[in-house]
């Protein structure tokens, strides 16, 4: 119980790893945000929680993109838990095209998508943990910021802006007790078995290159998450934790 009655707001957390964090949170005892574009998920979700436990868990619709949905998730969750401990900024789109293929308007929407929505949502809750004087942001990146990928240009150019953004924010706000860290995982493989076989050729093709031979799952970012999170990294800012079997050794 690392996390009991810590307010926790996590981005895209109806499906995926973001589902995963939220599960995770929970059993540490957090009060979950949920906040999602598809909201039914999100309120799913947030009803087992609240199943074991009245108040557990808030789903609100949230388009990380907007700034008026940004303000809004804020002020819902301080409105229904009266603080805001830490913000998981997880909501993001994993596209691949060739560059020739990106338009401009794709370009913008993985900015949008994976990059503004960080700035959005750190600045909506800043004025909530500056007035605590204690809160932690903790934003998602990618391995692949280190290394590189063909036909992700525009993702990994999202993810590299999002390890600017946390090493100058961390240097900004540290004096009001405030943290910013980030993870950086790789390619998290829900389903291995529901490969095609060129995909499976290429996930075990990364296998082979890790320290950590097997196929990352979202369990695998889970620990790194919690521990950013909990007190114990209070320590901890301006870092981007890589979390991918030790592939890049970064």
């Amino acid at each position: 119980m690392r996390l009991k009655d810590q307010v926790v707001i996590v981005t895209g957390g109806a499906n995926g790893i973001g589902r995963e964090y939220c599960t995770h949170l929970a059993q540490e005892g957090a009060r979950l945000v949920i906040a999602d574009i598809d909201v039914a998920g999100a309120e799913a979700l947030a009803a087992e929680f609240n199943a074991g436990e009245a108040g557990r868990a808030l789903a609100i619709r949230a388009d990380v993109t907007s700034e008026a949905d940004t303000e809004a998730m804020a002020e819902a969750a301080v409105e229904a838990f009266g603080r805001i401990d830490v913000l998981v900024n997880n909501a993001g789109m994993y596209p691949h095209v060739d560059f020739p293929d990106i338009s401009y308007d794709h370009w913008r929407k993985v900015m949008a998508v994976n990059l503004d929505s960080v700035f959005l949502c750190s600045r909506a809750v800043l004025p909530v943990m500056k007035a605590q004087e204690k809160g932690k942001i903790i934003n998602i990146a990618t391995n692949l910021v280190w290394i590189g990928l063909a036909s992700m240009v525009h993702y990994v150019a999202s993810k590299a802006g999002v390890v600017g953004f946390t090493r100058a924010l961390a240097r900004e706000v540290g004096s009001f007790g405030v943290t910013v860290n980030a993870l950086a995982p790789g390619a998290v493989i829900p389903s291995p078995e529901l490969l095609d076989d060129a995909a499976l050729a290429r996930v075990e093709s990364i296998v082979s290159h890790q320290s950590v031979q097997w196929c990352q799952r979202a369990v695998d970012v889970v620990g790194p998450l919690l521990f950013l999170a909990s007190p114990e990294s209070d320590f901890m800012s301006g870092q981007v934790l890589t979390v991918d079997g030790g592939l890049t050794n970064h």
